[in-house]
C-alpha cells in the first residue's frame, strides 16, 4: 500500500500527474489504491509551482498566446526544474471541468491556453472549498523540496 505523508492532509486523494510516474497507467492504479486505502471520495489534488500559476494568470490577461503559455504549462510536467525553495500550491482538478489522465493529455486536448485556464480554475475551485472542509484539515502550500520528498 502507498503511504502518503500527513502534510498532504488526512482526507485527500492525490492525483499524480507528474512526469515521475513511470507510465500513464500507473496513475489510475495509484489513485485507486489511495482512495481504497482511505475509503473516501476526496479532492482531486495536484500541486503546482506558485510562480508558474501567477505567470499563467498574467499571460492569460495579456493576450492568451500559446507560445507564451506552453513553457509555463510544461513546468507542471517537469518538476526537476522547480527550485527546492519555491512554493507549491494545492489545486483541486475537479475545477478544471474534465478529468484528464495527465498534464500531457490535457495539453494535447486543450492546448497551452486551455490547460493554463484549467489550472487557474482548479486553484479557484480549491480556494472556494466547496466541500466545506475545516481549514486545519485542508492541504497546505509546500516548498518544492517538501513536495518532491512526499512523492
Amino acid at each position: 500500500c502507498l503511504e502518503w505523508p500527513s502534510l498532504l492532509g488526512p482526507r485527500v486523494a492525490v492525483r499524480l500527474f507528474s512526469a515521475s510516474m513511470a507510465t500513464k497507467e500507473a496513475a489510475p492504479e495509484a489513485e485507486a489504491e489511495v482512495e481504497a486505502e482511505e475509503g473516501f471520495e476526496g479532492l482531486d489534488l495536484f500541486y503546482v509551482p506558485e510562480k508558474a500559476l501567477k505567470d499563467m494568470k498574467e499571460k492569460l490577461s495579456n493576450g492568451r498566446k500559446e507560445e507564451d503559455l506552453k513553457p509555463l504549462v510544461e513546468q507542471l510536467i517537469n518538476y526537476d526544474k522547480v527550485q527546492d525553495d519555491e512554493q507549491m500550491l494545492p489545486v483541486d482538478m475537479r475545477g478544471a471541468g474534465k478529468d484528464f489522465e495527465s498534464v500531457e493529455d490535457m495539453l494535447a486536448e486543450l492546448g497551452a491556453v486551455g490547460a493554463a485556464e484549467a489550472f487557474l480554475k482548479a486553484r479557484e475551485y480549491f480556494e472556494a472549498n466547496k466541500d466545506g472542509e475545516p481549514e486545519d484539515e485542508r492541504p497546505k502550500p509546500l516548498t518544492a523540496a517538501e513536495w518532491k520528498e512526499a512523492m
